[in-house]
Order: C-alpha cells, then structure tokens, then sequence
C-alpha cells in the first residue's frame, strides 16, 4: 500500500505542478491522491499541493500542518471509492500573508 501512495503522490506532484492559477498575492494549486480513508486522501492531496507551491514549504507542513507565510482561502475535495482506495481530487488557494 505505501508503494501505491508514493507512486500516486509522484504522479499527483506532476499534476498539482501543471495546474498552476497565479495572480499578485494568491495561487491555487490542484491534486490528486488515493489512501484507505478520505481524511488520508485529503491530507496527502493537500501535501502534494504545498509541494507545489513551494518545496520549502513542505518539512513545516508535515510537522507542524501549517503553511507558513500563507493563508490557505479554501480547500474543496471531490472524493470516490475505487479498487484501490479512496481518490480525492482537491484544490485549494493559497494567499501569502504579512
């Protein structure tokens, strides 16, 4: 099953990198991820989504769940049940902030 994240989490990144929106202060990012539970499927797509924004962003989010230097605007997810898990599709904008 961890085989099957990281490879989806691979194939997520490059989505979330291609669905990029930017304007002066706020972007928004899109992603894909599976995992046994929705709540995981969430948090892995939103992972994904950090990533995109910036690398850096990530070792912060995975600790402490917060994006530092942004606000998260919104976040919405359209989840389903497949042979392999739950998929969750989300996207979210992220606005910096100060």
């Amino acid at each position: 099953m961890r085989s099957l994240q990281r490879t989806c989490l691979a194939v997520c990144a490059v989505l979330a990198l291609s669905a990029t929106h930017a304007n002066a202060q706020c972007v928004t990012k899109a992603a894909e991820a599976t995992s046994s539970t929705a709540d995981s499927a969430k948090w892995f797509a939103l992972e994904t989504m950090v990533q995109s924004v910036s690398w850096g962003l990530w070792p912060g989010f995975v600790a402490t769940g917060q994006v530092a230097g942004y606000k998260i605007k919104s976040q919405k997810y359209k989840c389903s049940q497949g042979s392999a898990g739950v998929t969750c599709r989300g996207h979210a904008t992220f606005c910096k902030t100060g």
